[in-house]
């Protein structure tokens, strides 16, 4: 009798489900989304804002992409609409509180897209502590079909809101339920607490996958931008889900990655040295014009100190190389891999360059590529001398 009490006793543990590792859930999910070829998908959301400022919002939203670099997203919240599209070639951001679009030489990389699909949803997630954890597993129906998912919680450390003084966000929780075989997202929460000019204010936000559609064709027309009637360009637009960050002026985060000669390079080992970032893509139609120019400025500048990387965004070392043997470059090209690089620069859109001048600190930071004459600036932001590349 005493065996068999104690093998009762132990059925619960023997039967109780391993929960996989969050972090490893959610690494796969940026894997999946750079696996398919494409996805659409159209969201319900849900926002309650309570203590001092209490109200509640719905909003729409219509997301699709195509790999590499296409991407389209429509967007309704309280009547306002944004619409943000990119082709690979140009990105178009439009807002109708002021009918006006902003249009930039940049194309969305698959780190854009999982931030546009709800992944990064708290901005300078990066900059503070977080830990997730997987809950349980959970049956979640969508479209009258029912998916199998992981519930995965992270909680995020405190952060303040650079655009407000003095405001803060605390209390963050993020809850996403990733279907097991797709390795996607369908339904996402984000509970939060902000502190903004003495107000308290609690937040929640919710939303639902509907009428996914995984590996469809789409035609190039949907991802073609025509501004509404009316509609005017301008350089900055408010409310713009285009990337807009300027690390100018700040410290340069610590790197170390290697080269694809084998050869490593780390911020610590080019200290006083100007060092030019240059993140790009092989299916980035604006890298590729860019090239050029980059190259003549390295062939300008090397004699004074500038060192240029060419940091690929998450390609496959395969599909670099065999760019290269086309197109090959005198600088040194790294795979941002487990760098983190991308993260710590805030690298979603393609070209971004980061010129770090010779005391560590960020000289210069530009998103997409403007033109020879932008660069160049860059490159004198950093102290490099247009006379004396001349006279060499």
């Amino acid at each position: 009798m005493r065996p068999l009490i104690l093998s009762l006793l132990l059925l619960p543990g023997v039967f109780a489900q391993t929960l996989p590792d969050a972090d490893a859930l959610v690494k796969e999910q940026a894997a999946a989304i750079k696996r398919h070829a494409s996805m659409s998908y159209d969201g319900e959301m849900n926002i309650e804002m309570t203590g001092s400022m209490p109200m509640k919002m719905t909003g729409e939203i219509s997301m699709a992409f195509q790999n590499p670099g296409k991407i389209r997203m429509d967007s309704k919240i309280q009547g306002i609409s944004i619409i943000m599209v990119s082709d690979g070639e140009t990105t178009w951001a439009y807002s109708s509180m002021a009918n006006q679009y902003v249009k930039k030489n940049v194309a969305m990389g698959p780190a854009g897209i999982i931030q546009m699909m709800g992944m990064q949803n708290v901005p300078d997630i990066s900059k503070v502590t977080s830990t997730s954890k997987t809950l349980r597993d959970e049956t979640l129906e969508v479209d009258g079909q029912k998916h199998d998912c992981w519930v995965v919680e992270t909680q995020v450390g405190n952060m303040e809101i650079p655009q407000a003084a003095g405001a803060k966000v605390s209390d963050i929780v993020m809850t996403t339920w990733l279907d097991k075989k797709l390795g996607i997202d369908l339904q996402l929460a984000i509970s939060m607490k902000m502190e903004v000019a003495g107000n308290s204010i609690g937040m929640s936000q919710k939303m639902v996958k509907k009428n996914l559609k995984i590996d469809e064709p789409m035609p190039d027309s949907f991802f073609a931008f025509t501004p509404p009637e009316g509609a005017t360009e301008t350089e900055n637009l408010m409310g713009s889900t285009l990337p807009k960050a300027d690390l100018a002026g700040k410290d340069a985060l610590a790197f170390d990655i290697k080269a694809l000669d084998g050869k490593s390079y780390s911020l610590a080992k080019l200290k006083d040295k100007p060092v030019l970032l240059d993140f790009w893509a092989t299916w980035c139609g604006p890298c590729r014009k860019s090239m050029p120019v980059v190259e003549k400025m390295y062939q300008d500048f090397k004699e004074q100190g500038l060192v240029v990387l060419a940091v690929d965004a998450g390609e496959e070392r395969a599909v670099v190389e065999a760019f290269l043997r086309k197109t090959p470059m005198p600088y040194p090209v790294a795979l941002s891999g487990d760098s983190k690089i991308m993260e710590s620069y805030h690298v979603g859109a393609f070209p971004t360059f980061v010129m770090i001048g010779r005391d560590g600190k960020i000289v210069a930071h530009e998103i997409g590529y403007g033109g020879e004459a932008v660069l160049r600036d860059m490159a004198k932001k950093a102290g490099l001398a247009e006379e004396a590349a001349k006279e060499k």
